[in-house]
């Protein structure tokens, strides 16, 4: 396939990696330092203590011959992208959260896909990734699309996974990304100490049981068991937004956590620890932006 990938954080560098050696792959940067920087030396990924470098090839808007987008950049910058896209026949959308998904309902193109990305990625660099621990991305069809894509998208080492409900699926990824994010952000920590310290995961339980209460398919021991998993595979890392909030960077708080908050509101389903968590990181970003 013929696969253009807009965004060049750590996700957008690493499916683009794994991806080189099967499809003929274009990135799209947001800066001109990070675009030469990877036609010159390529894409830099770091696992399991080992070095592999995979030329890229980078392109300002999709070819002309595109099969495939995939927006991998973060949910706030959406709507821009969202503009420009050209006319091409597949869309494959990666963000967290869930409010991004009546967004994309609405566009004029074929087949509209949304995925959830397991995968332990981090950005190191212009064009250095490191792989902390490797998941799994599940897709799911928007608009159109067919279980196919799957196959087509997977390798070896690569995995890729059909579900059947895109609602469904970015609810269990926000339900992780809810608790793991803005507590790991407020507190410092990394994944794993969520799971580790009794008093940490007795608030991150809490937490799980406002989930369950604002999504009836859900269980508090359903979300619990789901939270601490991902907490336990992915202990070493720190989260996006805690590496966000380090490096003085807007983070996805709305996104993940607002969308939460809305769905609540939408049902009249009380939620203060959540409340309590979003304005305490708001006021962190708001020292920072200081």
């Amino acid at each position: 396939m013929n696969i253009h990938i807009i965004g060049a954080g750590a996700l957008g560098l690493f499916f683009a990696a794994e991806w080189s050696s099967r499809h003929r792959i274009t990135i799209q940067t947001r800066t001109n330092v990070q675009r030469k920087r990877l036609e010159k030396e390529g894409i830099h990924v770091i696992e399991q203590g080992q070095s592999h470098i995979y030329p890229v090839q980078t392109a300002a808007a999709a070819p002309p011959e595109t099969d495939l987008i995939v927006a991998a950049v973060k949910q706030y910058h959406l709507p821009g992208i969202l503009q420009h896209l050209p006319k091409v026949s597949s869309l494959l959308f990666i963000q967290n959260g869930l409010s991004h998904l009546k967004l994309i309902q609405q566009l004029p193109f074929s087949n509209i896909y949304a995925g959830s990305v397991t995968h332990g990625a981090a950005k190191i660099d212009e064009r250095t990734v490191q792989v902390n621990g490797r998941g799994q991305t599940k897709i799911a069809c928007v608009k159109g699309g067919e279980e196919a894509i799957v196959r087509e998208l997977e390798t070896p080492v690569f995995s890729f996974q059909w579900a059947e409900s895109a609602y469904e699926m970015l609810v269990d990824k926000m339900a992780a990304n809810a608790v793991i994010n803005p507590l790991t952000a407020l507190l410092h920590a990394k994944n794993g100490e969520l799971a580790e310290n009794s008093e940490y995961a007795a608030a991150a339980e809490n937490l799980c049981a406002e989930i369950a209460a604002v999504f009836p398919f859900k269980t508090k021991e359903s979300v619990t068991q789901s939270v601490f998993d991902v907490c336990r595979q992915t202990a070493a890392n720190e989260s996006s937004m805690l590496r966000d909030i380090k490096a003085g960077r807007k983070t996805e708080l709305d996104a993940i956590v607002g969308a939460l908050l809305e769905e609540a509101a939408q049902r009249g389903v009380e939620t203060p620890a959540f409340s309590l968590l979003y304005h305490l990181i708001k006021g962190k970003e708001a020292e920072l932006g200081r």
